[in-house]
């Protein structure tokens, strides 16, 4: 199973939404679970992707187009279940062109933003709306401030033997003795009254109930964070579930700790409910990768591979007393290439192309088609943020060049990073510093910050110092002697000395997903840049399925790389766990780790952990500030920029609204229609 960054925004349902908002963007986009990535290629996504504010421009006419309040947007004011009712009821079909056909539709069998296009039409549950959190599928979010919200905070004791959060680490710990005063949340989660499965099967707290146990199980591949600070999580009436955290843990998004349902009676295919079914067969078991059961407005009605996906309308829809969903049926269908995309939408043959089939490179094309009345484009600056990520601890026998602190300092000095957004990203972006958005909350003091400003001939100077020459003058620098880098391994502070032999090549391969304009482009200029100050890039172009395959074998998530391209998903929250030492994948926890740089700070862990763990954001902003200078001196990945979402539709397309945090532009499908015919 294909991972996708497991938390852009990941803005997957599968997990809890807290956990669905950072997966990478590439298989997403790039880039899934709110610590995820995003599928591209994904979410980016385990991530997903958004940015905001100043790229607002193109954002802006697009938004404006279809009708929605940018004061608002900005505000986080979004009315999730607004839109324009004017859309001819019943016309048909919608054609949906994507560029990355799904690996898998299991909620917890990937985060790629492929698949998040088509899950938006099965599944619902809390949203991230312009790094907001909005309820949907819930009465409400309980949150501490409200009376009577469902949500309560007490302190409570817990005895030897028993497991608690350490206020200093923030990790599990069990008590030797009785520790007093530890903070304790438990919050109650309401689901709307009306949630249906397509078989006209009520959904109940049960199959949320069931979600969470598919998800914490060990051969889940899913992140186990939130499972480990979990107590319990039960039913307490046929549509209430109560979370319960171990006491000490005081996540700032405790509101959002809820698991969207799974349909537990739905037959796998010997006939065998999903309730009584293992894992390991659940991930594996084709009526629930390709067929799993809709509570949302729409149903899986075939799969044709490499070709398409057909969904039709879910007669039990909660939301069909307002007429919803508008349209009969929707179809994904896989056009991998942007430039035979763009012509399908030009010609009508597809009525929408996403962002993962559409790139900024098409600027030009897709501005022709709006001056021909043809179509209708759109630049979403948002929450996924193209990457280039070191190695440290590579499986294979590689040289672990990326674990030179210094090496890969001038690499970022060396990189060309704003010719990337002024020409590649035809301007319309910035150079990202660190894994969030400069207009986001969270986004330190600049002074906070280590930059990396153009300068090769200080790279070079770096590389010189560092052992790296051209004894030979071939252009390609060499270590000049033995060049020894030591690494943390993990929380405990061990640690390990990587060593580059006398005479090796400072030669790396850099890894990406073929097909994208815009990686390719990125990643030519890189390879200029590093030429010019004698690093040699070789460039491999993998396809999605391939380079973000789980470990061991994956090139990427297997930690057999020296560079990796790809993007990872940001939102609400900023995702810090996508570095923590405990998320490095491995044989240890079933290579489903996100963190496949095998960077390790326990420093930078443990106060990323207590900003997450800090209930108030004023208590928690000087922490994430802290995470950030951490990382942006340590460097595991050097941000590029904050993607630009390139998506379009035909002219006569209603309730399009792309949002800079949700992952995917489908996130509201039921009130996508054809305007009335003039």
């Amino acid at each position: 199973m294909m991972r996708t960054l497991m938390l852009m925004l990941a803005v997957l349902l599968p997990l809890s939404f807290a956990v669905a908002c950072t997966a990478p963007a590439d298989d997403a986009a790039p880039s899934g679970e709110s610590e995820q990535m995003e599928g591209d290629d994904a979410a980016e996504g385990e991530g997903a992707e958004d940015d905001m504010a100043e790229e607002g421009d193109d954002a802006e006419e697009g938004m404006a187009e279809e009708g929605m309040a940018d004061d608002d947007m900005m505000d986080g004011n979004v009315d999730v279940f607004a839109f324009d009712d004017t859309a001819q009821k019943g016309t048909g079909t919608l054609v949906i062109g994507q560029g990355q056909e799904p690996e898998t539709l299991y909620r917890y069998g990937g985060s790629m933003l492929a698949a998040s296009h088509v899950q938006n039409s099965l599944y619902e549950s809390i949203e991230g709306l312009t790094f907001d959190y909005q309820p949907v599928i819930l009465t409400k979010l309980p949150k501490l401030e409200d009376d009577g919200s469902g949500a309560s905070l007490d302190m409570v004791s817990v005895e030897a033997g028993e497991q608690y959060i350490d206020q200093e680490t923030q990790e599990v710990v069990t008590a030797t003795e009785t520790v007093s005063d530890l903070p304790q949340l438990t919050v109650e989660y309401e689901m709307v009254d009306g949630l249906t499965w397509q078989d006209g099967t009520a959904v109940t707290a049960d199959d949320s109930v069931w979600a969470f146990e598919i998800s914490c199980d060990p051969d889940t591949a899913t992140s186990k964070y939130l499972c480990e600070r979990t107590s319990s999580y039960a039913s307490t009436g046929s549509n209430t579930v109560v979370w319960t955290g171990l006491p000490g843990y005081t996540d700032q998004t405790y509101f959002t700790n809820f698991y969207a349902p799974l349909p537990r009676h739905q037959p796998g295919a010997d006939g065998t409910p999903m309730e009584n079914m293992s894992a390991v067969d659940i991930a594996e078991d084709e009526q629930f990768t390709r067929n799993p059961w809709s509570y949302g407005p729409f149903m899986i009605e075939e799969w044709s591979d490499g070709d398409f996906i057909k969904l039709v309308r879910n007669d039990y829809y909660w939301r069909a007393d307002e007429g919803l969903p508008i349209l009969d049926s929707v179809i994904h269908k896989f056009i991998k290439d942007s430039n035979s995309l763009l012509a399908a939408l030009r010609t009508g043959d597809v009525d929408v192309a996403t962002q993962d089939g559409l790139d900024i490179s098409q600027f030009d094309a897709l501005e022709d088609g709006k001056n021909a009345g043809e179509i209708t484009p759109y630049y979403v600056v948002g929450t996924v943020w193209e990457h280039i990520d070191f190695n440290f601890n590579p499986v294979d026998d590689r040289p672990a060049i990326g674990a030179c602190k210094d090496v890969r300092k001038a690499l970022a000095y060396g990189t060309d990073r704003d010719t990337m957004v002024e020409v590649i990203q035809k301007g319309k972006t910035k150079v990202q510093n660190t894994y969030i958005p400069d207009v986001h909350w969270a986004y330190p003091p600049e002074d906070m910050l280590t930059t990396y400003p153009y300068d090769p001939e200080l790279a070079s100077q770096m590389l010189d110092d560092i052992g790296f020459t051209d004894a030979d003058g071939d252009g390609t620098r060499e270590a000049a002697e033995d060049i020894t880098c030591t690494i943390t391994m993990d929380l405990e502070g061990n640690t390990k000395d990587q060593v580059i032999p006398a005479g090796t090549p400072l030669e790396l391969t850099l890894n990406t997903t073929q097909g994208n304009v815009m990686r390719e482009e990125t990643t030519l200029l890189f390879q200029a840049n590093m030429d010019n100050i004698g690093v040699g890039i070789n460039l491999e172009y993998l396809p999605a399925n391939v380079y973000f395959g789980d470990g061991p074998d994956g090139p990427l998530f297997g930690r057999r790389f020296d560079l990796g391209e790809f993007a990872w998903l940001t939102g609400v929250q900023p995702p810090v766990g996508l570095y923590y030492c405990t998320e490095v994948p491995s044989e240890e926890n079933s290579w489903g780790g996100q963190n496949e740089t095998g960077y390790c700070n326990p420093e930078y862990d443990a106060v990323s952990k207590q900003a997450e763990n800090t209930l108030e954001r004023p208590d928690a902003l000087p922490l994430y500030h802290e995470a950030q200078k951490i990382f942006s001196d340590e460097l595991p990945v050097l941000p590029l920029f904050a993607r630009v979402k390139v998506m379009a539709t035909r002219s006569n397309v209603v309730n399009f609204m792309p949002n800079p945090t949700v992952n995917s532009e489908t996130w509201n499908v039921e009130t996508w229609g054809f305007a009335p015919e003039e």
